[in-house]
């Protein structure tokens, strides 16, 4: 299992702009096989600071997601409104280590 926490700092003044685009991203995104979770949150102390908290079965099923059609139509036309590049955070749960 694989689970990913991405940022995104968007412009303040397009917050409007992009909502949509992350509402269909979510809703796309939780219907692709290999996601467990997909939940969108928004940082209330950094207005405009999006965070996905995401749980793919493998690394494959995040691959997928990432070449799927949604996700490479969606994610540029969120990007022109970010006002900082993202941060991406890929992690594995301890246990698996031993």
């Amino acid at each position: 299992m694989l689970k990913l926490i991405a940022e995104d700092f968007i412009q303040v003044d397009k917050i409007d702009l992009v909502l949509p685009l992350y509402q269909e991203l979510v809703e796309k995104t939780k219907q692709e096989a290999g996601c467990i979770a997909y939940d969108l949150y928004h940082d209330l102390r950094n207005t405009g600071h999006f965070v996905f908290i995401e749980e793919w079965i493998d690394r494959a099923a995040l691959d997928a997601h990432v070449q799927s059609a949604h996700f490479q139509r969606l994610v540029p036309l969120i990007d022109q409104y970010i006002r900082q590049e993202g941060i991406f955070t890929h992690m594995q749960h301890y246990q698996e280590l031993f």
